[in-house]
Parts: structure tokens; C-alpha cells; sequence
């Protein structure tokens, strides 16, 4: 059944990769419609799974201001909990809805990115999780670009007992062109949480954006010992995107 659900999404994908651009411009503001399907679904700034081996799909909109300005909004399917036993005592977390408001600029070779998430996730335990982001890159060369980024979660970060975890988190990253497929090197950390690698390859086909990417996560040992189930170490992803 799974096999089935995969390659009808894939399906869909192509066909609408040969719809026409429905880019919409309203005087200075622009609106792009987009969906998205991930094998995993991968958190940016931990590398953990969240959805076990299930896939993850959805959509998104983006509404961007010729100032800067932008409203970034995505709907996901993220299936975690599979037993009824872990879906009554947390909740299904059965899909995510978050909204971005952010401002970007470009300042001499800088191009700059700062951003307020909300994000509601079904579940009993979680209500609305709030998260800023800080970011920043630059292009060192024609083929080679540079950044960083910071999360700073406002919600009081995550407890386990008395300690905290995920109040920050940090990323560094580099991606290369190589003219037939760009490729990232990514290096994050978050707060008493995780650290891990990641090295990925990105490419433009029939209309789609491909990214597969390879994660190596390490956990705090105080996480592996809690729940070893729940965290992958190595990991494989592919994510399709048709932005229209």
C-alpha cells in the first residue's frame, strides 16, 4: 500500500510539473503555490526524525513583498506515532501547519534573512511552538556560497525532567555549483540535543527540485538512553518539490 500511495504521489508530480507557472503578481506583492513530498521528515536544525520511516508530504504558499517583507505558510502530513497506545497518551502527530513572517535584504555581499515561526502540531502534549531565525550567506566565488543560521525557540525550549533542551540551535553550511547539480555540506548543533553532518546533492528536472540528502546525528547520551527508537543515526532523504 505504501509502495502505491509513493508512486501515485510521484505521479502527481510529474504530470503537474507540465503546468504553466502559476506564479501570481498583485502590484509589489507576489504569490507562489507550491507542494512538497519527503521520504522522512527531517528537522532542519536537529537531523531527527520525527515521523519515523513514514513519508511526509504537503503544501505551502509564500506571499513575498518586492520590500523584503514575506508570509510563508505550509500545511504537512507527518505521520509519528503508528501504536494506539503512544496516540492516546501524546497525540497523533498527524500533520503540522506552520506560518513564517520574515524579512529579507541583500546588504553589500550579504544576503540576510531574519524571521518569526509559529508552527501548531496535532498533538495532547504541544500547543503552538514559536522559533526566531537568523541567517546569513554570502557568495565567495561564481560557484561557491557560505552561511550560517540561529534558532532561538521563544516557548521555553523543551524539558526532560529538569533539564532543558532545543533552546538554541545553530547551523553552518556551504553549497558548491557544479554546473549539473549543486551540492551542501551542512554542519548543525542544538542545545543538549543533537549534532550531526549532512552532505547533499540538488537538482532542477522536468520542472522538480530533487535534494537527496545523507545525514550522520549523534544525540546527547542522556537522549539515546531515554527513547533509542525514536532517533535515527544515519539517514537517507529525498525530497521533491514543484514550485509553480
Amino acid at each position: 500500500m505504501n509502495k502505491k500511495i509513493i508512486l501515485s504521489s510521484f505521479a502527481s508530480l510529474l504530470f503537474l510539473s507540465q503546468v504553466a507557472n502559476a506564479e501570481i503578481k498583485m502590484g509589489s506583492v507576489t504569490a507562489t503555490p507550491g507542494i512538497m513530498y519527503q521520504t522522512n521528515y527531517v528537522g532542519e536544525f536537529t537531523g531527527v526524525t520525527t515521523n519515523r520511516t513514514k513519508p511526509s508530504y504537503g503544501v505551502d504558499l509564500n506571499l513575498s513583498h518586492d520590500s523584503g517583507l514575506y508570509l510563508y505558510n505550509a500545511y504537512k502530513e507527518r505521520k509519528n506515532y503508528p501504536d494506539s497506545s503512544s496516540v492516546s497518551a501524546y497525540g497523533a502527530f498527524d500533520f503540522e501547519l506552520c506560518s513564517v513572517l520574515g524579512f529579507a535584504k541583500s546588504a553589500a555581499s550579504l544576503n540576510l534573512d531574519v524571521s518569526y515561526e509559529n508552527c501548531h502540531v496535532d498533538s495532547k502534549t504541544e500547543q503552538n511552538t514559536g522559533t526566531y531565525y537568523f541567517r546569513v550567506n554570502t557568495d565567495v566565488n561564481k560557484q561557491l556560497n557560505i552561511g550560517a543560521a540561529y534558532a532561538l525557540d521563544t516557548t521555553d525550549a523543551a524539558t526532560s525532567g529538569t533539564r532543558k533542551y532545543l533552546k538554541d540551535a545553530y547551523k553552518f553550511f556551504g553549497t558548491y555549483d557544479f554546473g549539473v547539480a549543486k551540492s551542501t555540506l551542512t554542519y548543525a548543533t542544538s542545545d543538549n540535543y543533537t549534532n550531526f553532518f549532512s552532505l547533499g546533492v540538488n537538482k532542477d528536472y522536468m520542472g522538480l527540485n530533487f535534494d537527496l540528502t545523507a545525514y550522520n546525528v549523534n544525540a546527547e547520551s542522556w537522549l539515546n538512553s531515554a527513547s533509542p527508537g525514536f532517533y535515527e543515526r544515519d539517514l537517507v532523504v529525498l525530497s521533491v518539490k514543484k514550485t509553480f
